[in-house]
């Protein structure tokens, strides 16, 4: 059984999840191969029934050509989809909101908002602790536990067996996040749901077990503390100089130029000031917003190129580099909206964290942002 673990010196909850251990692991395997060769992948289009029911599809975008050249079925994730949101067969979090069909969740987003801000409205000064969200199992005061609520998602990003998203079309890419949009909104519209994570693992060294480019979601009936320790900080910076802290970090940053990988209409691309990992770098929206789930349409497909675009530039930079992709974006029931600004952080594994960082919690970088910048500059498309 899943449970979490509440360490009180650090301040921070553990998620244990034993069940994770029964993962298929085709890196290990060294199975990367295409279905036609022998290896049948669950997230390939035919083997939808490898997974669990979807909780969100997205169709292709000919849908007349794809019907006739594809042998009809009932299954109509089967017969048309670009993009699939299923749940985790392994789940860090077990799923345990059931209530919506796989039609409500492909409602219109806007309805989805309104039940949000009625709950919001409802919930008043509810307590928000994640110790009073759950019941404890057998607590005591120094052993304290919990079993975890939320959900885990497979967001299945092709019906085709391609190892990185950076192989996809911009308008596909554009689709994935829609997904991550629409699926951010349904848990936001849970009532005891405090935050959502979607981030994708590329590589093995990154922690990803399955070859077939994905990314995952993971729901929580609590705020982890980092992520409520982020929150504090930039409420902070609010109430001292009263700007976003954000805001004023890219308009400095642009200005300068040195650490800029990419500009857009809606997005910069940089390398942070202090960044802990070599060639990390963040996309950040130029308009102030704390919740990514109320992104543009239009914002939307500039995500989309300006993501390909860095992440084709980080692999062409770094061959074979894995790497992490984190979407951070505000709790859902945060009273701190107004300093909130969400980003797409990207993490790449080309060193390992050892003795010194475990023990400070302070990092050693070999790269600075400067020169990460420029390096990654050369290779954008």
């Amino acid at each position: 059984m899943n449970e979490t673990r509440y360490d009180w010196l650090t301040d921070r909850w553990v998620i244990f999840a034993p069940n994770r251990e029964e993962r298929p692991d085709q890196f290990k395997l060294n199975t990367r191969a295409v279905p036609s060769g022998g290896i049948e992948c669950p997230f390939c289009v035919g083997f939808e029934h490898e997974t669990p029911h979807p909780t969100l599809v997205l169709p292709e975008y000919d849908s007349d050509a794809t019907t006739n050249n594809r042998k009809s079925t009932n299954d109509p994730a089967r017969n048309l989809w670009k993009v699939r949101v299923v749940p985790n067969k392994f789940p860090a979090v077990p799923r345990t909101c059931l209530s919506d069909s796989l039609e409500h969740a492909m409602e219109d987003p806007g309805t989805c908002s309104e039940r949000v801000q009625n709950r919001k409205r409802s919930a008043g000064q509810a307590d928000l602790s994640p110790q009073a969200s759950t019941a404890t199992l057998n607590n005591s005061q120094i052993f304290q536990r919990r079993q975890p609520r939320g959900g885990h998602e497979v967001i299945i990003e092709s019906p085709h067996h391609v190892g990185s998203i950076t192989t996809l079309a911009v308008e596909h890419i554009a689709v994935v996040f829609e997904a991550y949009r629409r699926r951010l909104l349904y848990w936001r519209a849970q009532s005891d749901i405090r935050y959502a994570v979607v981030f994708k693992n590329f590589g093995a060294d990154a922690g990803a077990s399955l070859f077939h480019s994905h990314s995952q979601l993971i729901s929580l009936d609590f705020v982890p503390r980092d992520i409520e320790r982020i929150q504090e900080r930039l409420a902070l910076y609010l109430r001292q100089f009263g700007s976003c802290y954000l805001c004023e970090m890219i308009e400095e940053e642009v200005l300068r130029g040195e650490r800029v990988l990419l500009e857009t209409e809606h997005f910069v691309a940089i390398c942070p000031f202090a960044s802990r990992f070599p060639f990390s770098f963040s996309i950040l929206p130029r308009k102030h917003g704390g919740s990514f789930e109320e992104i543009s349409s239009e914002a939307l497909q500039d995500l989309a190129d300006v993501s390909k675009r860095t992440l084709s530039a980080l692999e062409a930079a770094r061959p074979f580099a894995s790497y992490n992709f984190v979407l951070q974006t505000s709790p859902f029931q945060s009273r701190q909206e107004d300093s909130s600004h969400w980003r797409l952080r990207v993490i790449p594994r080309l060193s390992k964290v050892a003795g010194f960082e475990w023990g400070s919690d302070c990092f050693i970088n070999t790269t600075t942002p400067e020169l990460a910048a420029a390096v990654l500059r050369e290779h954008l498309k």
